[in-house]
């Protein structure tokens, strides 16, 4: 009979079981593997460098679109009519501007979406800023003296404030000499003299007044229309890219509280992009309420513009007016914050 070696048997037991060991404390301390992050999503979003796009740069400066999932690049533009162009023409993903192009822009057709201002409302940030001429305190006064040469901007908010200025102040075509003018040409033109008033917004209003200073007067009535500035969409985008719409807005959202919170941070924020002396920023800070917001004074502004547009001859009088809450999308600012929202869009 041929003898077992127990010794050779127990010893390759002993291996087996210490080969098992090591498996399964390997096994057991292997982490798992992370799950793959989302690339962030690459998008352009044009605003016109002004104070009022103060929630657009926190968001990009703070992060908080890279919180949301969104690589953007802000696309600069002299004024907002000029970066809704460009969105129009898909030149750039999404637009903020004056609610005045965008309401002209859809009565010509285009099909935009809004959904959401980036503020809630402006005080003043729109009005005339006119050369003293002796003892001509009031506007009737002032324009039914002599014929005045007026600059403002063609096609966008100051535009519309100077029809409403023009019409509450018993103005006629024949005692003002209406000139197309870039916002920042506007205070060196008002200070040489070659016109004599200017109807314009922060902070080139401001600028002028402290040009001028004793030589300026102002004439500002926040009864008669003061600007708002609204994040525009595709339709096609509220549809199909509704995760990234709704990341913008609750960018906007997180950067309105950071701009309640720190509100000299926000405003050095303000100076990198638009290099604005900070005694500008502070003097003007307070016509904004920098919230977004959809509110009913919105949606007054655009029928109201549509009037305007009729009888200034920017439209037919066949035209017809749009409904503008179909314009309005309110389904992404109502989600996150719904007291934010005053009015029913589509």
């Amino acid at each position: 009979m041929k003898k077992i070696n127990f010794l050779s048997k127990r010893a390759a037991i002993f291996a087996a079981l210490a080969i098992l060991s090591v498996a399964v404390i390997w096994g057991c301390s292997k982490q798992p593997e992370a799950p793959a992050t989302q690339p962030a999503k690459k998008i352009t979003v044009g605003i016109q460098v002004s104070p009022a796009m103060t929630l657009v740069m926190v968001a990009k400066d703070k992060g908080f679109f890279s919180n949301e999932g969104l690589d953007v690049e802000l696309k600069q533009f002299t004024a907002g009519k000029f970066a809704l162009q460009a969105f129009l023409s898909h030149s750039i993903d999404f637009a903020v501007a004056g609610e005045v192009p965008v309401g002209l822009a859809s009565l010509q057709g285009n099909q935009i979406r809004i959904v959401s201002q980036v503020v809630a409302n402006t005080t003043n940030e729109v009005r005339v800023v006119a050369r003293k001429d002796g003892n001509l305190t009031n506007p009737q006064d002032y324009f039914k003296a002599k014929k005045r040469k007026l600059a403002t901007s063609i096609g966008g908010g100051p535009e519309f404030y100077t029809y409403n200025f023009l019409k509450k102040n018993q103005i006629s075509k024949d005692q003002v000499e209406i000139i197309s003018q870039t916002p920042a040409d506007m205070p060196a033109a008002l200070e040489t003299g070659s016109v004599d008033a200017i109807s314009i917004f922060d902070p080139f209003a401001f600028i002028a007044e402290n040009k001028l200073a004793n030589d300026a007067i102002t004439f500002a009535d926040s009864n008669l229309y003061s600007e708002l500035y609204v994040l525009c969409a595709q339709p096609d985008q509220t549809e199909t890219q509704p995760e990234t719409v709704a990341a913008l807005v609750k960018a906007l959202v997180a950067a309105s509280d950071f701009v309640q919170k720190n509100p000299e941070e926000a405003k050095a924020i303000l100076q990198q992009y638009t290099k604005l002396d900070k005694r500008v920023i502070d003097g003007i800070w307070n016509s904004y309420s920098f919230q977004p917001a959809l509110g009913k004074n919105l949606l007054d502004d655009l029928n109201a513009e549509a009037e305007w547009a009729k009888e200034s001859g920017k439209i037919t009088p066949e035209t017809k007016v749009p409904d503008y809450r179909n314009i309005i999308d309110d389904r992404f600012l109502k989600k996150i914050r719904p007291d934010y929202v005053q009015i029913s869009g589509q």
